[in-house]
């Protein structure tokens, strides 16, 4: 599932979901290290499927780990990591969650400037950055709010089966590329752009973090390459 196609989903009522408060307009915030920032977003591109490529964005984070949206790798043969010189790297995939879509890449090539992580999920009113790749390689920052927290009920990006997904509602507009885009508001990155807003293009959800990938002996454990499924 892409940046480009209208999704079924729905926000979960009834005490799943945290009180929704409309984003503040609040100007910026302290603790989001921009450089840091533009110098962690990567283009992630994935060959495999037919004749197609598959492109998104990727955010490189400690021990060594680049963190994207699952749909984006799906069923691929070869990933490869560009970086802002147009050099490509080849990557493994080191972790796959089609439920949640967020896939972590190992490159062969070591990245510095990981972007730092937070523990803690986004909350309404805040607001931060989102790093994206632009079609000449150059990375644009460009500011994001956090509508509401809530939770998602989705399918799997194979479309088969039912799941939810915590994470963000975010006033920001995004493009087909843009998927696996990091939110990072202060103190650090806290989930992954995995489709535009149903309701208003200007809009979109993202999905927080997998507790392995915030955990340092997690991260660090995830060596070897695991299955990506099918194409979509």
């Amino acid at each position: 599932m892409n940046l480009g196609a209208r999704i079924a989903a729905s926000v979960v009522s009834g005490g799943v979901v945290a009180v929704l408060v409309a984003a503040n307009g609040c100007g910026s915030e302290p603790g989001i290290d921009r450089q840091t920032i533009t110098d962690a977003t990567v283009r992630v591109r994935a060959d495999g499927c037919g004749p197609r490529t598959e492109l998104g964005t990727g955010t490189l984070i400690a021990d060594g780990l680049v963190v994207t949206a699952a749909h984006v790798v799906a069923g691929a043969e070869r990933v490869e990591i560009i970086d802002d010189l147009g050099e490509p790297t080849t990557a493994a995939v080191v972790a796959f969650d089609p439920g949640l879509d967020v896939a972590a890449l190992r490159p062969v090539r070591a990245f510095e400037s990981p972007a730092p992580l937070r523990a803690e999920p986004g909350r309404a009113g805040e607001r931060g950055v989102i790093g994206l790749v632009t079609p000449d390689g150059s990375v644009e920052l460009i500011p994001v709010d956090v509508m509401q927290r809530v939770t998602i009920r989705t399918t799997d990006i194979s479309r088969d089966d039912p799941v939810r997904r915590s994470g963000l509602r975010v006033a920001v507009t995004v493009d087909p590329g843009d998927s696996g885009a990091m939110v990072h508001l202060p103190r650090g990155g806290v989930g992954i752009v995995w489709s535009r807003s149903t309701e208003t293009g200007d809009q979109a959800w993202t999905v927080d973090l997998p507790e392995e990938l915030l955990d340092p002996t997690a991260r660090r454990s995830l060596l070897t390459p695991v299955d990506t499924g099918p194409c979509l």
